[in-house]
């Protein structure tokens, strides 16, 4: 028992140790059957009977203990393998790793117990012979077992497969032909040998990895793997390198004939939970400022053509442009891109093409210790999965190419000559090339690497009878480090910040929902209710995620590319609720009640302006009190042009956030600092001209209801059945028709108290009231319209009101009704106002702390004939105004400009998209309102601005 613990705990502490030097991550207790990380060793320190395995870079024997008798085996000349000496038949057999050498009996000095009877080919043979000896194993002999003499120039096609040297007994090759279905061009780009339409060789690439564990033979099928694009067909290449080295094993893939073993080299990672934690690695390096890669380089025959140190100028397909540089320093370098012409990729594939296969190491060292982890390679272009964001879906690869090409069958069409550049259209039938390479770092706290993540993107090209060599296709390259700085504070942010806005957001949208609800005395699961929901709750869900993406870039705990799922949304929310509130506040019931009473007529006394114009022949209608029109199209245009006004200036925000990019631009700060920095600017930009506008400027409110008591003018507007506000612009001298040294007398005499005050209440200068009316008032006020309404709407039908007048033509009639319900709704509304109508009063109040804390009216002594009017000091009256909601457009313009800045990474387009939306929206709402002025007021629409 102690000879076992001790046979246990050695292995055990080796690799304990062996991990802290290379201070890697272990992230899975499983055993892995495709390692990641890799020892270096030189191939220079390779003993003699020792081979290099490029799979792991590291010396292994050639005779190693338990793999049955293979002390006869030596290293090749070039020792990535072991082969069998001179004068030795292998013998390979499924349980080992390498073969049995036999000694010839006729070869040996002297002859063994063990030796083999065969014959020594007298010259040099043409063909080495493949065949299946009575055991189950295959031989390799070098004369042909079938003739009585040392024959090695023979190969029987009738029982042979011939491949290069070899002649393979058929039986030998019949698990592997099910290869043949894979029918996938390919080529060899040299124009000195033949070409080759289909993966013909595929099976025989099969057999001598599969079955003869050939490494260069292994080392091609997985470059056809490659060059099939990473087929996952059935019969492809790429089959048996899923069955053994992918997560979940599709038994779809296995055959007849091939075992279930970690085939090499290794092409996949697994899936799923593995994925993304590989992908979140952090790698401890002893130098953080110093990024190396080690890369290696097949051809199509598996052959390796060079490693070494890796620049992303191998990457680079742009002729005249340098590619940028590795390293933590260089963290803010361009972006590469430029175009390529048709005729370049056709010569960089007749270059290169079918014959480079590239793997790529982080290469570091840790405590004496030099290893390799090898970088993993996502192809957006592979599968569906791959192009979305979560990890965990992705299939993520080891090995690729830049370009790949399939060649023209010209056998059938006259070939041009080679001094014409047209030629090159007819060697390629289609081009596949990278046309996107971006290589990322995660940068972890305290400037940690994570393990860099190789994106390609690949085109296809078909290159058909119209195709130019002029055509011309984009090429980029960038190299992006995503600062992961504080990962647990997003997550926090995330999981409990965000969820929790999200709750409050819901439970002000109830709160919303349950004062509009008693307000338009309606019950609560009424379609338009819920709707009225859905709609607050847009506005607050907004302002949620807009406000935890702030948070999130404030603290550098995300990347702003991944703020794309918080800004998009709250983008589009804020410009619904947006669009529907303002095109509701814009049509709200309006009226204009005018104080003034005449003071002459036409028909009795001359006005104070003695003008015969005035007194004319048209025909006008006086109602019992007539009203000045000037007055009231001044006070309908100073609305209109108060609805339209805002407290900020967006050009002002505009150009600050310009200058202060150009600064950042300066100073060179990182990607997430600039947005963060870009967002705090325009919301202190925005505070700041808020202060200054308060401090400097009057309030336009006010002015506009100093304006309505000038004019002696009231507003009365309702925009909900029972919810409205109401400006008392009722003049303390009586009347506002006069001259101006009268006018200024009026106002002298106010600001000495000489005359009354402005305000509803008596010795009150209080004028703005949000108003619950009683319930009847809406449908008194209807009655009263009815008329007009018949009228306007085309109907000659007439009222009572209307059968004591004598018939008109159409047009005075339309004229002598409007003036006649303007007067009853006016007289209706100053009857109201001054508690002269019996069945309908009201009373005025204050509202409490916490009914201006939430906006809601709980104490209100609302019944059919009465109503409430609460004193209004903060003039609410501009919610219905861009002045009121200026919260919100500042939010539609900050994720606007976000969206923008985002999507097209221009900060001036997305500040230009933002001032151009303020813009329009301004125009839009003016146009609205003035409609409804027009269509409320009963005032043409030719006398509004």
């Amino acid at each position: 028992m102690c000879f076992l613990l001790v046979n246990w705990f050695f292995p055990l502490l080796w690799t304990t140790v062996f991990i802290k030097l290379g201070n890697c991550t272990i992230l899975d207790s499983k055993p892995s059957p495709t390692p990641h990380t890799f020892r270096f060793q030189h191939p220079q320190k390779c003993l003699r009977n020792e081979f290099y395995n490029l799979n792991y870079f590291q010396c292994s024997p050639c005779n190693e203990p338990g793999d049955g008798d293979t002390k006869e085996l030596q290293p090749t000349a070039d020792k990535f393998s072991c082969h069998c000496p001179a004068g030795h038949i292998s013998v390979f057999e499924k349980s080992k790793r390498w073969p049995t050498c036999n000694e010839i009996c006729s070869n040996a000095t002297k002859p063994s117990e063990n030796c083999t009877e065969a014959q020594l080919p007298s010259t040099q043979c043409s063909f080495q012979y493949l065949n299946s000896s009575t055991s189950g194993s295959i031989v390799l002999t070098k004369t042909n077992s079938g003739s009585n003499s040392s024959d090695c120039h023979s190969c029987n096609a009738a029982y042979n497969f011939h491949y290069q040297d070899y002649c393979i007994a058929n039986t030998l090759l019949q698990p592997y032909l099910h290869y043949n279905a894979f029918w996938q061009t390919t080529i060899k780009l040299r124009s000195s040998s033949a070409s080759r339409l289909h993966f013909g060789d595929l099976k025989f690439v099969a057999f001598f990895c599969l079955a003869l564990r050939n490494d260069s033979a292994c080392q091609e099928l997985a470059n056809l793997c490659v060059l099939s694009h990473y087929s996952l067909d059935k019969h492809s290449p790429c089959s048996p390198f899923l069955l053994t080295q992918m997560s979940d094993v599709v038994i779809k893939y296995a055959h007849a004939g091939e075992q279930l073993r970690a085939l090499e080299p290794f092409l996949f990672y697994k899936k799923g939970r593995a994925t993304r934690e590989l992908l979140t690695t952090t790698l401890h390096l002893a130098n953080q400022t110093e990024l190396q890669i080690f890369s290696t380089t097949y051809d199509l025959a598996g052959r390796l053509k060079r490693w070494g140190p890796f620049h992303l100028e191998q990457l680079n397909l742009c002729p005249a442009q340098r590619a940028p540089t590795l390293g933590l320093q260089q963290q803010h370098q361009p972006e590469l891109s430029c175009l390529l012409s048709l005729e370049q990729l056709i010569d960089f594939a007749s270059r290169d093409g079918n014959d480079n296969y590239h793997n790529l190491y982080l290469n570091f060292s840790s405590n004496w210790s030099y290893l390799l982890h090898q970088l993993p390679v996502l192809i957006e272009t592979l599968t569906a999965e791959n192009q979305r964001s979560q990890a965990e879906e992705w299939q993520l690869v080891k090995r690729f190419q830049l370009i790949s090409a399939y060649p023209r069958d010209n056998r059938m069409h006259p070939i041009l000559p080679l001094y014409e550049d047209a030629h090159k259209l007819q060697l390629y039938r289609s081009l596949r090339y990278v046309d996107r390479v971006e290589l990322k770092y995660n940068v972890q706290p305290g400037q940690r690497l994570g393990l860099p993540l190789l994106r390609l993107s690949y085109r296809h090209i078909e290159i058909t009878g119209n195709a130019s060599l002029t055509q011309l296709y984009p090429f980029q390259l960038r190299i992006r480090f995503e600062q992961l700085n504080q990962s647990g504070t997003a997550k926090l942010l995330l999981e409990l910040a965000l969820p929790l806005l999200l709750l409050l957001a819901f439970v002000a949208a109830l709160l919303r929902l349950q004062n509009l609800r008693r307000r338009r005395r309606a019950e609560l699961c009424q379609a338009i209710n819920l709707l009225e929901l859905l709609l607050q709750l847009a506005a607050n869900v907004a302002l949620a995620l807009l406000i935890t993406a702030l948070l999130l870039l404030a603290l550098q705990a995300s990347m702003p590319q991944r703020l794309a799922v918080l800004i998009y949304p709250a983008c589009l929310l804020q410009l619904i609720f947006l669009a529907v509130h303002l095109r509701r506040a814009s049509q709200l019931e309006l009226f204009l009640i005018d104080w003034e009473r005449p003071r002459s007529s036409c028909e009795g006394q001359r006005l104070n302006l003695d003008s015969s114009s005035l007194c004319s022949s048209v025909r006008t209608y006086v109602a019992e009190s007539s009203v000045s029109a000037w007055r009231i199209l001044f006070t309908a245009n100073a609305w209109i042009r108060l609805s339209c006004a805002q407290r900020y200036s967006s050009l002002v925000q505009a150009f600050v956030v310009i200058a202060a990019s150009q600064l950042l631009q300066h100073f060179g700060k990182s990607q997430g600092l600039s947005y963060f920095l870009i967002s705090a600017v325009y919301v202190v930009t925005y505070l700041l001209q808020l202060l200054l506008l308060r401090v400097l400027q009057s309030n336009p409110l006010q002015k506009f209801v100093d304006l309505c008591s000038l004019a002696n003018i009231s507003l009365f507007s309702l925009l909900e059945p029972g919810y409205g506000y109401y400006i008392h612009g009722r003049s303390p001298h009586g009347f506002a028709d006069t001259d101006m040294s009268s006018m200024i007398l009026q106002l002298q005499r106010e600001a000495q108290n000489m005359c009354g005050r402005r305000g509803l209440l008596i010795d009150s200068d209080k004028q703005s009231y949000i108003i619950l009316p009683p319930r009847n008032l809406r449908i008194y006020l209807d009655r009263l319209l009815l008329p007009f309404q018949r009228s306007r709407d085309g109907s000659m039908s007439q009222t009572l009101l209307y059968q004591k007048e004598p018939q008109i033509s159409s047009i005075d009639g339309q004229v002598e009704r409007t003036s006649i319900a303007y007067a009853s709704v006016n007289r209706f509304f100053c009857a109201f106002i001054d508690h002269a109508i019996k069945d309908m009063d009201y009373i005025i109040k204050e509202k409490t702390l916490t009914e201006k804390l939430f906006n809601c009216e709980i104490e209100n002594y609302l019944t059919e004939n009465k109503g409430t009017f609460y004193i209004d000091d903060a003039l609410s009256f501009s919610r219905v105004l861009l002045l009121g909601n200026h919260l919100h457009i500042f939010v539609l313009e900050l994720l606007v400009l976000l969206s923008i800045y985002l999507l097209t990474s221009s900060l001036l387009l997305g500040v230009a998209i933002a001032c151009a939306i303020n813009m329009l929206m301004r125009h839009i709402f003016k146009r609205w309102v003035r409609r409804n002025v027009s269509r409320k007021t009963l005032i043409d629409e030719r006398f509004l601005l």
